[in-house]
């Protein structure tokens, strides 16, 4: 396996597992960050992986909600 190989091969990789972390976010949102991180689990994701996009996420969307309730008000 050559160079070009390799990277088409980590690609590859990456795109399935950011395909798979995103959808770990809609669960997220719609079940709760438990059923995120054990669909992520299932599919092999390791569990520092996981749970540092799932703390970011939701630290995100809480901080988008603070300053949507401060513009509010």
């Amino acid at each position: 396996m050559d160079d070009a190989d390799r990277r088409h091969e980590d690609r590859r990789q990456d795109l399935e597992t950011a395909a798979q972390l995103h959808e770990a976010l809609a669960l997220q949102r719609a079940f709760g960050s438990d059923a995120a991180q054990r669909f992520l689990k299932l599919r092999g994701i390791g569990d520092e992986v996981s749970q540092n996009a799932l703390i970011e996420s939701y630290d995100r969307r809480q901080a988008a909600r603070r300053l949507r309730e401060a513009a509010v008000s």
